[in-house]
């Protein structure tokens, strides 16, 4: 059976999996897993809506638990970490496009995404300055890691959602 709509549960499921990422890792939260999840598994405008929504859930725990400061860089940052989830989703997208349905696509989504999301935080650190620090390799290496690890943890749930029928499996959905 193929499903036909996702079920709005499964979507508030993985907001939830984006708020427990922001309070675990705060601004490391790992975008580009949750988003080239989304495009793998849902139409597109679901699919940059749920990067929408977890960006949203982690700007409010950060600005609203975390005590992020109330300054205009931190929200500019902020939004630019919003338009990097909305990259990671669409490079993830291109992607699909333009990859055969195999195993090895899920690896190829992810990177893309990883990519999308990381150009366009090299691109707004470019506007809205950077220490270098900031990409420093090590830096770089956890942040790879981490939203891999992400993804991983995100797709076993993405699986067993699909088992128990209120997910799409990223191995079947073909994203139209």
């Amino acid at each position: 059976m193929v499903e036909t709509h996702t079920s709005p549960i499964w979507m508030a499921a993985l907001v939830a999996a984006s708020i427990l990422f922001s309070f675990a890792l705060a601004c490391g939260m790992p975008f580009a897993a949750l988003s080239a999840l989304a495009a793998l598994t849902l139409p597109m405008r679901n699919a940059f809506k749920l990067a929408g929504l977890g960006w949203l859930a982690n700007q409010a725990i950060g600005f609203g638990f975390l005590g992020y400061p109330l300054d205009v860089m931190t929200m500019a940052w902020g939004v630019a970490l919003g338009v990097s989830a909305l990259a990671a989703v669409a490079a993830a997208r291109w992607m699909i496009a333009h990859t055969g349905h195999t195993a090895t696509r899920l690896v190829l989504v992810f990177g893309a995404g990883w990519l999308g999301q990381q150009a366009t935080v090299f691109l707004a650190s470019l506007i809205l300055g950077s220490t270098a620090s900031g990409f420093a390799p090590s830096v770089v290496w956890f942040i790879f890691w981490t939203n891999a690890l992400a993804f991983g943890l995100l797709l076993a749930c993405q699986l067993a959602g699909a088992r128990i029928g209120v997910a799409r499996s990223p191995l079947t959905y073909r994203a139209g």
